[in-house]
Order: C-alpha cells, then sequence, then structure tokens
C-alpha cells in the first residue's frame, strides 16, 4: 500500500485539519519528477509550506498533550470527592467511561504523532530525491525543535494506571508504592501449593506496544520499580540478565530441546552494573514438565562477582556472617544461603562455565501489588550481546580484561551504537509480553481480559520463546547443532509480524478495521466484588455475541456466499471425497494393533513433543496441488495409450484399450477426490494424517491385471465370447 494512501485511512476525520498536507506538497514535487524545472521559487514554496504544517502537527500535539492532562488531573480529583459518598455509583461509571476515553486518546495522539513524522521524513526524501536542492540536513535540525515525535507517555500511563486502581479499588487510598526486587539477600520464589501456573508468551509489533499497554492498564496497575540503581518512578527500567555456559554450549543445548532438570544460571540486575549492590545471582531449573521452572537466587555486590565465578569464597562466607547477625533471620536462612551459593559456583567450576551472552532491555510489569494470580510483563528494546572472551579455542578475541566479569564498553548505553559488528550485537524485531496467570486448577479458565488481549491481533503467540535460547542461536548461529523452531518466524523485517493461518485470509484492507474494532473491546467494562471483569464486552458487537469470538466463517455462512453454481460443484466433489473416505475406512479395517511398549536403552530418551498451534503454510496447498497434477497426468498417459491401443490394435488390442481406459477414469476419479478430501482437512486445520495406502493400491493392482490380461490374451490367441456380445 503506498504511504498516500495509509495516511488517508490513519486520518482521524475530527482531527482532518491538523495533519500534514501530504498529497499537496508531494504534488509540488511533481513538476521536479515531470520536467525536471523546479525553481528557487518552487523550493521557497514548498520549505514554506512543509514548515507550517510542522508547526501546525507539534502545536495541535501540544495542545492535545495539554488536554489530555486536565483531564486526568480533573478525574483524579473528581474521584477523591466521589468515594467518600455512598451514593456515587453513577458519577464513578461515567468517570471510569473519561478515564477509558482517554486512554483511547493517548493512542489516537500517538498514532498521530507516528504517521506525521513518517509523511514528513518521506517528504524530505522525495525533495531531495527529485529536485536540485538538498533539504534533509537543514529539516532535521527544525524537526528536533519539535517535540511531538519524540514525546514519552509513560508519565501519562502511571497516571492512568492510579486512576483505574482507584476505579477498581473504589479507594483512594492505593496499595501502589515502588517496589524493589532486592528485600533480603535470599529470595523466595516459586508459586503457592495447590495451584497451577500458566505462563503465555506474546511477540508485540512496535506500533501496538502503547495501545497494548493501556488495555493492560484498564485491569493491572503498573508496578514501578525503584531501588539504589534506578532513579525515580521508572516504569520501564533497563534490565540486564548475563548468561553462563561453556564452549560446548551445553546449558543451551539443554534448553533448546527442554530437557528436564536443565539448569541456567545467570546474572540480572536493573540498571547499570557498575557498583551496582542488589545484582541477583540466579539458577532456574526445568521442572519434570518442560514448562515450569524452579527458581533459586541471592543478591550479590558487583566487586564480588569475579571472585566468586572463580572459586573465591570470600563473598560467601562474609554474607552467611551477617546472615547469622541479622536478628531477623535464623541459622536455617544461613545454611540455606550457604548451600545454595557453594552449589552455584561448583557448577561453574566443575562446568566450566562463563559469561557468553548478555540480553538487555527495558520492562514495564504490571501487577496488583501482593497479588500474584496474573502478572504481565511487556519487555521491549530487547537486544543480545556477545559477552564470551576467550572461550572457544579457534576465538581468542578478549572482550573481558582480567577482573572484569561484564563488558565494560557495554551497560546502559542503548542502542549501543559503539558496537557496530553485527556478529557482537544482535536487535530483537519486536517486543516481548508474558503473562503468568495462577489457576486453581488445570481445568480453569483464564480470565476474560486474558484470554481477549490473546486472541486480539496486537499479539502473536511465542510459544516457548526464551531471551536465552534466542540470544545464543541468533549470536552463534555457527556453533549450535540445533536452532529453536521459532526462529524461522522472526523476521527482520519489523513491517512483518509472524502471522497464524488464521488471520491470513483477512484482506489488507479489512485488517486494519478488524484491529481497529479489536482494539476498542476493553471499552467499557464493570467489575464485580471480587475485582474481575463480570461485564467485558464491548458496544462494537452485537447483543449476545462474545468479545473474544472467531470473526472466521463459519460453514453455514460459507455456504451462503457461494453462487448456485459453485455451490452445485462443491456438492459433487463432497459427495466423490465423501465416496473415497468410505472406501478408505473400509480398507483401513478396525483399530491398528496395539504394540508392545518399547524399553529404551540407557540413556537413550524420548523427545519432548512440543504443542504449538497448528499453523498451515502456503507450501502445503501446492503440495496437494501438485499431487492432483501427478494423478491427472498419469491418469491422461493412461487414457491416451489406452485409445491409441484400441484404435490401431486388433481385437485383443481394442479389449486392452477398454481396460486400460477403465483404469485411468478411475484414476482421474480417484485424484479428484483425494485432492478435494485433502483440501478440506487442510482447511478445517486437521492435524492429519494425509496419507492414504489403499487408493494407490488399488490402482495398482488394476494396472497390474490389466498388463495380466493383456499379456494373457495375447500368449493364448483366445478372445472371451462376451467381448462379441
Amino acid at each position: 500500500m503506498k504511504f498516500g494512501r495509509q495516511l488517508e485511512e490513519a486520518i482521524y476525520p475530527e482531527w482532518q485539519l491538523y495533519y500534514i498536507s501530504y498529497s499537496s506538497l508531494k504534488g509540488d514535487l511533481r513538476i521536479a519528477s515531470n520536467n525536471g524545472v523546479f525553481t528557487e521559487k518552487n523550493e521557497t514554496d514548498f520549505v514554506e509550506k512543509l514548515d507550517k504544517d510542522l508547526e501546525k502537527v507539534n502545536a495541535f500535539h501540544q495542545v492535545q498533550l495539554t488536554n489530555i492532562q486536565s483531564r486526568i488531573e480533573t478525574c483524579s480529583q473528581a474521584i477523591e470527592s466521589l468515594i467518600p459518598s455512598e451514593n456515587s455509583e453513577a458519577e464513578m461509571t461515567e468517570l471510569q467511561e473519561e478515564i477509558n476515553q482517554i486512554a483511547d486518546d493517548i493512542n489516537r495522539l500517538a498514532r498521530f504523532s507516528k504517521i506525521n513524522y513518517t509523511a514528513i521524513i518521506k517528504l524530505v526524501k522525495k525533495h531531495d530525491r527529485h529536485t536540485p536542492y538538498v533539504l534533509r540536513p537543514l529539516f532535521m535540525v527544525r524537526i528536533k525543535q519539535c517535540n511531538f515525535w519524540r514525546q514519552n507517555y509513560d508519565s501519562l500511563l502511571l497516571r492512568l494506571s492510579q486512576l483505574f486502581n482507584k476505579i477498581r479499588n473504589g479507594t483512594v487510598t492505593m496499595s501502589f508504592q515502588p517496589v524493589s526486587y532486592i528485600a533480603n539477600a535470599m529470595i523466595p520464589g516459586g508459586q503457592d501449593e495447590g495451584k497451577t501456573t500458566v505462563v503465555l508468551r506474546y511477540f508485540v509489533h512496535f506500533d501496538d506496544i502503547l495501545e497494548l499497554k493501556t488495555q493492560i492498564l484498564r485491569h493491572l496497575p503498573v508496578l514501578v520499580y525503584n531501588n539504589s540503581t534506578t532513579k525515580g518512578e521508572d516504569i520501564d527500567p533497563p534490565i540486564s540478565s548475563l548468561y553462563f555456559d561453556n564452549s560446548e554450549l551445553d546449558t543451551y543445548s539443554g534448553r533448546v530441546e527442554n530437557a528436564p532438570g536443565s539448569q541456567m544460571l545467570r546474572l540480572r540486575w536493573f540498571g547499570s552494573a557498575e557498583e551496582n549492590p542488589e545484582i541477583i545471582f540466579e539458577r532456574r531449573t526445568l521442572e519434570s514438565d518442560a514448562v515450569a521452572e524452579k527458581s533459586e537466587k541471592f543478591i550479590i555486590k558487583d566487586k564480588y562477582i569475579d571472585g566468586f565465578i572463580k572459586g573465591d569464597d570470600t563473598f560467601i562466607v562474609k554474607t552467611a556472617k551477617k546472615i547469622r547477625s541479622n536478628p531477623g533471620k535464623t541459622e536455617e536462612d544461613a545454611v540455606a544461603f550457604e548451600k545454595l551459593a557453594r552449589e552455584l559456583q561448583a557448577d561453574i567450576l566443575d562446568r566450566k562455565l562463563a559469561p557468553v551472552l548478555r540480553s538487555n532491555y527495558r520492562r514495564t510489569a504490571f501487577q496488583v501489588p501482593g497479588d500474584r494470580s496474573v502478572r504481565v510483563s511487556l519487555d521491549t528494546d530487547i537486544c543480545f550481546i556477545r559477552e564470551d572472551s576467550q572461550l572457544f579455542s579457534n576465538d581468542q578475541k578478549v572482550r573481558r580484561g582480567e577482573g572484569e566479569w561484564h563488558r565494560p564498553d557495554v551497560d546502559v548505553n542503548y542502542p549501543f551504537n559503539n558496537v557496530t559488528d553485527n556478529q557482537e550485537i544482535n536487535h530483537f524485531p519486536y517486543g516481548q509480553l508474558e503473562i503468568k496467570v495462577e489457576l486453581p486448577s488445570p481445568d480453569a479458565k483464564l480470565p476474560n481480559w486474558v484470554q481477549r488481549i490473546s486472541d486480539s491481533d496486537l499479539v502473536e503467540e511465542a510459544h516457548n520463546f526464551t531471551k536465552f535460547v534466542h540470544g545464543i542461536s541468533v549470536i552463534f548461529d555457527q556453533r549450535v547443532a540445533l536452532l529453536p523452531f521459532w526462529l524461522a518466524y522472526v523476521d527482520t523485517d519489523v513491517n512483518n509480524l509472524p502471522m497464524l493461518m488464521s488471520q491470513g485470509t483477512i484482506p489488507k484492507s479489512d485488517k486494519g478495521k478488524q484491529k481497529d474494532m479489536s482494539r476498542n473491546v476493553d471499552h467499557e467494562y464493570h467489575l464485580s466484588s471480587e475485582g474481575s471483569p463480570a461485564h467485558e464486552r464491548t458496544s462494537l458487537l452485537p447483543a449476545g455475541s462474545d468479545a473474544s469470538s472467531n470473526t472466521a466463517y463459519s460453514g453455514d455462512e460459507l455456504e451462503s456466499t457461494l453462487t448456485p453454481l459453485n455451490a452445485m460443484t462443491k456438492a459433487f466433489f463432497d459427495k466423490i471425497s465423501h465416496f473415497f473416505s468410505e472406501i478408505d475406512g473400509s480398507i483401513k479395517g478396525p483399530a491398528r494393533v496395539v504394540r508392545e511398549p518399547v524399553i529404551l536403552p540407557p540413556g537413550v530418551k524420548i523427545p519432548t513433543k512440543v504443542v504449538t498451534p497448528l499453523r498451515v503454510e502456503p507450501k502445503v496447498y501446492f503440495a496437494n496441488e501438485r499431487t492432483y497434477f501427478s494423478w491427472m497426468s498419469f491418469a491422461t498417459l493412461l487414457a491416451t495409450f489406452s485409445i491409441a491401443l484400441f484404435n490401431a490394435g486388433d481385437t485383443v488390442g481394442r479389449i486392452s484399450g477398454v481396460v486400460y481406459t477403465l483404469v485411468s477414469l478411475s484414476t482421474f476419479l480417484y485424484g479428484m477426490g483425494l485432492y478435494y478430501r485433502r483440501r478440506e482437512l487442510i482447511n478445517a486445520r486437521v492435524a492429519g494424517p494425509f496419507d492414504d495406502m489403499s487408493g494407490p493400491t488399488a490402482i495398482c493392482v488394476a494396472l497390474l491385471f490389466a498388463v495380466g490380461l493383456n499379456t494373457y490374451l495375447k500368449l493364448s490367441g483366445t478372445v472371451p465370447v462376451f467381448f462379441f456380445v
């Protein structure tokens, strides 16, 4: 789609006068592209019009931003005045609608800024390409004086989070205190007994991140990080994770295979690593189900890390002594810490582990403080950086000096422009959303709002995605034997998200409309006494429909869209398909024979089956068509041979020609029925099997019979009497 049309579709009617006059300015440039004459007066007029539009966009953005801030402040004061009242339900409902509208307006303002900034950049590029004048350097200085294209909406999101939380709790006293992960040397982990934790991971396009944040804010508050390394209330602080592995990449191999019991060691910290007293040393162990992970961790200071990974026990001794002297700790706490720290140190030394990879990202967390039932994290600006130093025999590059446990040239200076080698750094083209839900039982359903986000086109499922596995696979792609399955779907073009086949049939023109509808799903909601959404239906859907319902056609709706001729054709081939399905079932017979279980040799295991959403690639349809053409080619060749034999042969030839013709017609019908049957199975997303043993076997037997009959008649010289009747 051309950008001009994209801009027209993105324009909000009530804001139409404040957009860049893209078509008019582009028309001015056509003078140069058509006849090559672009005078100084044309240049002056173009620059003045473009500068005027730039000022118009920037001024309108500032007015809208001020208006939103004022509305937020008004809502905050109104809530505080209404909550003490007992008869304020109607007013609170109106405020709730106003806060929802503010969230939508923030999204609209962000899209307004982005599309206008893109329009300006494109116009400047077209100008420099088609005219003898160079405008880009001058206009880049001019556009940097405007703030609309680089506005940070985090402060507004934080205020929105507070307003939504007040509405949910019905009180101005909100448990929304800045938190720190660093409370004690030993950090407890795990989940409540008797509950099942469901972990959902998704890819998110950069353009949808702000909208996704506002959708989540309607149900969970932002969890603000505030510790000694992050100044102020930062809703998405930079986070770094340093992963350990050896020259054989054994940890990666265990993780990419989802081997139960495989362990991964990492250091994790917020903000800068220099003189950071709150660095988390963590061991994550994959449980027997190859899905859940057991996390064990403690806090270590920056100055002790290098000695710890080299075998020095100074840190262990000092920390254990501090725990014992702490009145709030017991001897069991000290013993538990000492045991874990020595196990990790021994593991590093025995397996010759060393830092190999760092992941850096910004995380926005959403969670009700103290409530682990639903936890959401949204990671953006994800990148992976090599940290190995002389780890591999054929790569002796020094990336960390003596006494350094991490690269000194990489800290929090994203996007790390000082690292220019593509083999040293990789920028992930999407954001990552992770939702953790604790359910009372494995059969319990996800909250409605979580299910709706999962079904929306704001996200795409990233089953079992982990930063460690992905980072190793892209940075050390020449050293690993196995690659994660999702790597094929991660496109480096940020304009293309991995798309499920269920969404692949939606025309591009309708895709945007469907996205706009799905983005307003959470516009209306009411809260039950338990704090969960009791009525979460959008006004854009008809009564009785569910917001998470699938937009695909049902079988009856599909039938109604067919023309009478197409319906008759489909009915005919349905009968053929049904006929061959019955034959296939009767030949295959009853249930398969149950075999004895196979006893595997020691050390051999059955690979874990990774259950992923069924994805049908276009090549599957093409393969079905190629198989159909192969059957048609064989049947046509056989028909040509039988007709020639019938017309040019003697009595035996004519008899054999008739038999070959029957075999050819049977092949035609079988190939056609098989094609339509498999097409229906593919469209229905049936897992299979798609193979067919009965049809080819029957055709081979018939062909063998025809050849045998032909040979017999030719050698015996006799012709059955019924052929003359």
